[in-house]
């Protein structure tokens, strides 16, 4: 008798291991990483078949297996190299496994009874009678592999039409015949030669960190990598640290591989996810181009992953499974010997460290890549501008460079790492500050809106006219946000054409492509936003970029307030003089001495990371140790920090520290107390016994192992 393990595909202590189960009485073939029906206890429930004919204990008769009821899939939905990334993602965050395999395989493809089949092709001149016939054809022939069950719908079309169609040979079903790829449009650097050399010529499953300052063109050495791999017969990932960016860079991508690359991301409509990722699976796309889940694509042939900006946070899943995109992405592309290039010109410090002590290939981009260069710093002492009288938004540094950038009809950016009008609105008379009813924190000011907005769990209320504690008329805003800094440009510059992008503005599906096309078209003089604008964007007639509040993250109780700040006011600053004039870039800071901000000015990562280092080994915080951060919440605060106390001593141990447990920077959110227990060991081993120990003596925990946000 021939058996199956199944994972069951659902979230519970006791189910958290693979069942064995006999293939199905009629016969059928069960593939591994397919999906099956089962029984279990009473009721069916849907899993993933892990591997087939495993060793059964001695003691357990044929007659105890109970059989898989049906086999869902036609074709397995995961490879085994996926699923060998399943059981790595539960050992390395502490999850459970069909939590690990469920991020494997996007939803809409998971809800499929049977998998697509390949799209329709019109051959020929087509068929010379039938309306019906000629619809279908006609589909087919304007929209080059639609698929059928959507042709049909359009053109009212049955089964038997399409049949008879195909039996003709006036339709086929397959993919497109691709075109031969095109010469690089960009005659590489001798820079970007050497990296490019270097990759190829590594190990399978190398590793490099491909360190390169803004504008220096890591995205060309990307291509050439790819169309390498293409060349080989082997498939591409790469990796983008936000959907925006994605759509950002799918113009040079199609250009450059024309009908080869496929799109992942969550914000696409769900038809489309299932086809693209159905194109991926069955090798018809070479790229696979998305954000951080875009790393489990099912590529059967795997010669290249790249991770750009891979220091981006978003690369760490929030939710469980709290994986790190880099760390999977190191880890698959040592399952399949494929070449893996971290890039960015603001390195992680752990990637930084890596590549320091020889544990990964590095290489470095110091110029930019049209000789232009970087931009020249402007630090800006707001002490000394509050001293001299000065209390406007803009410094007169500032003030100036923006006046004289839109005199040359230049374009500017200013960059704030703040939403909204204001942080908050305070009683002058009583103190109160009107605060979230669900979350600590101050309300922000949507003036636009008249409203004020919770920015965690979107609660909403109108921006009152009086205080609602004494009932004073003398409430304020305080605080600064991208709303405001846009309100005083068009004060100031009334002339000047204006937009702004942040989140409020950026809502919907291809506002983010439109505003950014509109600006690169020059059909705006000065672009306000958060860090959307600090990420990758390339705007050849920017020549400033003004830093309006740099201290915003250097001031975050995080052990990574540096980091942050370095990393954005450096990318922030990389937008200016990427064209053919000169940039500046002017940093408002209240503390110009810092290292990070003094660095980031420079665009000089080895400084930084020379002062930020000791600091780090110090602690035993990243690179140089491992995090654990355990979060009890609970509706009522006694019960949360009963638990938190309860984790604290459970965590105790030789090989770790325990700090904690405490109030949560954010003490309450969404309407729970929370309190944090931060547990540090110079060994990852170590901390995960402790996870897995804790999450299996207390569910109601919340493991975070890496944590990326410390709030």
């Amino acid at each position: 008798m021939r058996t199956a393990l199944v994972v069951i595909d659902r979230v519970a202590r006791g189910l958290d291991r693979p069942f064995t189960y006999a293939w199905p009485t009629d016969g059928t073939v069960v593939p591994v990483g397919a999906r099956v029906r089962v029984p279990l206890g009473s009721r069916e429930a849907v899993g993933v078949v892990v591997a087939t004919d495993a060793a059964l204990a001695a003691d357990t008769p044929a007659t105890a297996l109970r059989p898989i009821t049906a086999v869902l899939d036609r074709e397995p939905v995961l490879p085994e190299d996926l699923l060998a990334l399943a059981f790595f993602i539960r050992d390395r965050w502490a999850c459970h496994l069909s939590q690990a395999l469920r991020a494997l395989v996007p939803a809409p493809v998971r809800r499929l009874q049977a998998p697509p089949l390949p799209g329709l092709y019109a051959v020929g001149a087509g068929p010379a009678r039938g309306s019906r016939r000629r619809a279908l054809f006609e589909c087919a022939r304007v929209e080059p592999g639609v698929d059928a069950s959507r042709a049909r719908a359009q053109t009212g079309a049955s089964a038997a039409v399409l049949r008879e169609l195909e039996a003709a040979g006036h339709l086929r079903r397959g993919e497109p015949a691709l075109p031969p790829l095109p010469p690089a449009r960009v005659a590489l650097t001798p820079e970007q030669t050497a990296a490019v050399r270097a990759v190829r010529a590594g190990a399978p499953g190398a590793e490099w960190l491909l360190e390169g300052v803004t504008g220096s063109g890591k995205t060309e050495v990307y291509l050439e990598l790819i169309a390498a791999t293409l060349a080989e017969g082997r498939q591409a990932i790469v990796l983008l640290p936000e959907i925006s960016l994605t759509e950002e860079m799918r113009s040079r991508y199609y250009a450059r591989f024309a009908g080869r690359v496929a799109i992942f991301h969550s914000a696409m409509a769900e038809s489309t996810r299932v086809e693209e990722w159905y194109r991926v699976r069955r090798g018809a796309a070479g790229v696979v181009l998305g954000p951080r889940s875009a790393v489990f694509a099912p590529c059967p042939a795997l010669g290249l992953l790249i991770v750009d900006e891979e220091h981006e946070p978003s690369y760490k899943q929030e939710e469980h499974p709290r994986y790190h995109a880099r760390e999977v992405a190191r880890e698959r592309a040592r399952l399949n010997g494929a070449q893996l290039v971290l890039g960015t010109a603001t390195p992680s410090l752990e990637s930084a460290h890596r590549a320091r002590t020889g544990e990964t290939g590095f290489l470095r981009l110091p110029n930019r890549a049209t000789a232009q260069a970087l931009p020249e710093p402007v630090i800006v002492d707001m002490r000394q501008e509050l001293a001299d009288g000065h209390r406007e938004m803009f410094s007169r540094p500032l003030k100036r460079a923006i006046g004289e950038t839109l005199l040359r009809r230049e374009q500017a950016v200013l960059f704030l790492n703040r939403r909204g009008y204001a942080t908050s609105v305070v009683c002058r008379d009583c103190g109160l500050s009107v605060k979230c009813p669900q979350c600590a924190v101050s309300l922000t000011v949507h003036r636009g809106r008249g409203a004020l907005v919770c920015h965690y769990c979107f609660h909403e209320e109108p921006l009152p006219a009086v205080c609602p504690g004494c009932g004073s008329s003398r409430i304020r805003s305080f605080g600064v946000g991208t709303e405001q800094v846009e309100e005083e440009v068009r004060r100031l510059w009334p002339a000047a054409r204006t937009l702004r992008a942040d989140a409020d503005t950026l809502r919907f599906r291809g506002s983010h492509q439109a505003l950014f096309d509109a600006f690169r078209a020059g059909d705006a003089d000065i672009l306000v936003g958060t860090q959307m604008v600090a990420k990758g964007m390339d705007w050849p007639y920017v020549t400033l970029v003004g830093i309006v509040a740099a201290d915003i993250t250097l001031t975050l109780p995080d052990f990574r307030a540096a980091e942050r700040a370095f990393q954005l006011i450096t990318q922030a600053a990389g937008r200016a003089g990427r064209g053919e004039r000169p940039g500046t870039v002017v940093i408002q800071t209240y503390n110009p001495e810092h290292y990070a901000i003094t660095a980031a000015a420079r665009q000089d990562f080895g400084h930084f990371y020379a002062l930020e280092a000791p600091f780090r080994e110090a602690l035993s915080y990243p690179p140089f140790g491992s995090l654990m951060l355990v979060e009890a919440a609970a509706a009522a605060e006694d019960e949360a920090r009963a638990l938190a106390a309860w984790a604290a001593t459970a965590a105790a141990g030789p090989d770790v520290t325990v700090l904690g447990p405490a109030p949560a920077p954010l003490e309450r959110l969404r309407g729970r107390y929370r309190y944090h227990v931060l547990v540090k060991s110079k060994t990852l081993a170590s901390l995960l016994l402790i996870g897995e120990h804790l999450q299996a003596e207390e569910p109601r925990l919340s493991i975070t192992v890496d944590p990326q946000n410390m709030l």
